[in-house]
Parts: structure tokens; sequence; C-alpha cells
């Protein structure tokens, strides 16, 4: 019988809502992720894919998967035992130096991370079969995988695409407490169930014409609370820096045509939302 993927996110999550400290936990996870690409290794040395597609899907998508946790939990680990025991500002450099290399990293794989996020399918055949030993490699030094049978010229690097998303979120999140902590906003001694780590896609002008229509219209403390304090609580809930807003806003107001551009957007796209929810 084939391991199940299901079975190892089960106990993934059991381990998370284990009592015990970060390292602890950590360490729990690094072991379920190598004993389950252990258990995978021998399955798929002793059978064989039924097609190329059932092989495709395998190191495109199962095995990377499991690599991602694996190098995901090694380097919050290690993140854990190496992180500076100083002040909030020293360990917010080290942090941001942290996501500097990944972002570097990624810019080096750009072509291929571009392909794997946008669910390309052309170089598949290439990428997650093997036999491709010859294209370049990509160097992951946590997982020694250089068994033929079980991995492609590709797999570790789709795993890499995977852990940065997992790490760049970790890092932003550990930021995002790091100016919590500094704001007077964040309390170290209990642990939030709310996952705080929601950022703001749209522009920075868009996020002010919408904070200037919940101020105007009454609908934050019936309208008289301060635009400053309004803005200061929705930057930092959505991980953004607003700049000079009154600027922004004189901005908005010298607009020659649709001057409340986003917030007519907002409004066209749940119309949308509600006609389609109705056509079903």
């Amino acid at each position: 019988m084939s391991p199940s993927i299901e079975n190892y996110e089960s106990q993934q999550k059991r381990t998370a809502q284990e009592v015990g400290s970060k390292v602890e936990i950590l360490k729990k996870h690094i072991h379920k992720a190598k004993v389950f690409l252990y258990e995978l290794r021998l399955f798929i040395r002793e059978n064989h894919f039924e097609s190329d597609k059932d092989e495709i899907h395998f190191f495109k998508n199962v095995k990377p998967k499991i690599c991602a946790d694996l190098t995901f939990y090694s380097e919050q680990l290690e993140y854990e035992v190496l992180k500076p025991n100083s002040s909030i500002s020293v360990q917010k450099q080290y942090v941001k130096s942290v996501l500097k290399k990944l972002e570097s990293h990624k810019r080096k794989n750009i072509v291929f991370y571009k392909y794997y996020k946008q669910k390309g399918t052309v170089l598949d055949h290439i990428y997650f079969l093997r036999g491709n030993e010859q294209l370049e490699l990509f160097n992951v030094s946590l997982i020694p995988s250089l068994d033929p049978e079980f991995f492609t010229s590709h797999c570790l690097l789709a795993s890499q695409v995977l852990s940065y998303d997992l790490l760049t979120e970790f890092y932003k999140k550990e930021l995002l407490n790091f100016k919590k902590i500094e704001s007077g906003h964040f309390n170290t001694s209990v642990e939030s169930s709310i996952d705080w780590n929601i950022n703001w896609t749209a522009s920075k002008t868009d996020l002010i014409e919408l904070i200037y229509a919940l101020k105007v219209s009454g609908a934050i403390d019936g309208g008289v609370g301060n635009i400053n304090q309004i803005s200061k609580v929705l930057s930092e809930l959505f991980n953004v820096e607003l700049g000079n807003f009154y600027k922004t806003y004189s901005e908005i107001k010298n607009r020659s045509k649709d001057r409340t551009k986003f917030l007519n957007k907002l409004v066209q796209s749940l119309q949308a939302k509600l006609d389609y929810d109705d056509s079903l």
C-alpha cells in the first residue's frame, strides 16, 4: 500500500498541537517528514508508476511537498537556535537578512519559479520524469536525495519553490510580531489563535481611499474616530506603510474623473460575485 500523504499531514497537525518547547516540536516535525520520505523512497523503489502522468504527479507535487516541509521545519529550528538574543531592532535586521537571502535564491531560479507557480505543464516531461539528470540540479544540502530512482532534475527545485513561500510567510509574521511588540500592541504572555499574517495587496492609494470612506460613512466609531488612528490601525493590520496619506488623499481629490475608483471596483466585484452565485 502506498504511504498516505493524508495520514502524514494528520500526524503533522497533531504534532503542532502538542505541548512542548518550539525546539522539541520542530524536531518532531522534522523526524516525521524524514520518516515519510524514507517510506516513499522504499515504495518507489519496490513499485512502478502506471504511467508517465503518475510519475510526473509524484515528483512535481507529492515529493516536493514533503521535502518543502522538511526544509521549512529545519530552517525554523535553525532560526530558533541561532537568532540573536538581543534587542528587537537587532532581531529585525537578522530576519530581514534571511529574507533577503531567500529572495536572492528565488531570483536565481525565477524562470522555473514562475513556471511552477503558474502551474506550467509543457516541460513536465523534462523536469519531472527520471532520466534527465544531465540538466542542472538545484542544490539542497538538507535533502541528500541522490538515489536516481528517487529524484528528477527539478523535483528538489520544486520543493524550494514551496519552502520559499512557507519561509517568507513565517519570517514576515516574525517581523509583524516585532512591530506589534515595539508598538505595545502585542501580548507576549498570551499566544493568540488568530493568524495575523494578512497583507494588503492592492495599492496604498486604494487603502487610503477605503480608509476615508470608512471614516466619513460613520462605519468606524460613528464617524468620530481620528483618521490618523484609523490609518495606523489598518496599516498595522495589513502590514503596509501608508506614508503621507494626507498627500495621497489630496491626489485622490484632484482626480479628473472616477474619484472613487477603488470603491467602485469593490462594488462591481461584489455585484459580479452575487450575480454568479445567483446563476448556480
